[in-house]
């Protein structure tokens, strides 16, 4: 990779702190190889960050923080088509997986074209009510549906190609992502999928008389889940940010992005290893 192409655009995790202090010293060792770099600090609490400005010029993108933070920068700049490269500043560091004191390594690796790109499925989704949109958004790990603070089932009806399961009552919904499902999805009995695979991951929250199971399911056609009868407040909730409110009768639509982000990465085929360092395999 040509130092001329273009800058890195360095994202630290909010409030300061060893991120920020490691973005500085980075910034600081990409100028004496000539090249530029920028310094955007993440809002707090995770939101979406408008880093559009930066787009034209940047060849790669470096996150500083967890994977909450990483997940809210990559659904930015996943039309971008440059790596997105984390380093671990959280407690997970499933997707930031570089570890601080590596990051001179990765950077090498990737001046001198050796990280590994790893390609990641995200979701585009709309919620219609009646006629119109409105609601739409990229995720990188999941969507949600559930019900609110008082506890009371929800109904659902799941399409797909002209399948429909029919009036599903359980306390919520779970759509992953391969890259998502080692979140809220295995926590709530889904399976594991491996990242890089073309999938969606359907996995029901406590259902209430249903034989329904989890599911992995074709990407390329889009997913529709209806809002049916329920007596209590109804979220979708996006990457675990700020929830929208549900009503009877809206309708949520979860197709593929147009593209996959480009997750970088020192070394490839970890999947397994991340599997057993996080204990989700014992042997």
């Amino acid at each position: 990779m040509s130092d001329s192409q273009g800058s890195v655009l360095i994202v630290t995790k909010s409030s300061g702190g060893a991120a920020a202090e490691l973005g500085v010293e980075i910034a600081r060792w990409l100028s004496m190889r000539g090249v530029d770099s920028d310094i955007v600090e993440h809002p707090y609490p995770p939101a979406r960050i408008n880093v559009s400005y930066y787009r034209e010029r940047t060849m790669l993108v470096l996150v500083l923080g967890g994977d909450g933070t990483f997940i809210s920068v990559a659904g930015n700049v996943i039309d971008w088509e440059v790596p997105v490269l984390g380093i671990n500043h959280g407690r997970v560091g499933f997707l930031a997986e570089v570890l601080p004191q590596d990051w001179k390594t990765a950077l090498e690796c990737f001046f001198s074209n050796e990280l590994d790109l790893s390609p990641r499925t995200a979701f585009d989704y709309e919620v219609q009510r009646g006629n119109g949109i409105v609601a739409r958004g990229v995720a990188i790990n999941d969507l949600v549906i559930s019900r609110g603070s008082v506890a009371r089932i929800i109904s659902l009806d799941i399409g797909q190609k002209g399948q429909w399961i029919k009036n599903l009552r359980a306390d919520g919904l779970i759509v992953s992502t391969p890259t998502g499902s080692t979140a809220y999805n295995v926590s709530a009995g889904g399976p594991l999928v491996n990242p890089e695979l073309a999938a969606m991951c359907v996995t029901p929250v406590c259902p209430f008389l249903n034989g329904i199971r989890p599911m992995v399911l074709p990407v390329d056609t889009p997913l529709t889940i209806d809002i049916g009868e329920t007596s209590g407040d109804v979220y979708l909730t996006e990457d675990g940010r700020v929830p929208y409110p549900l009503s009877v009768g809206y309708r949520v639509i979860i197709s593929r992005h147009k593209k996959d982000l480009m997750l970088a990465r020192i070394r490839s085929n970890t999947f397994f290893e991340k599997l057993r360092s996080k204990g989700f395999l014992t042997e």
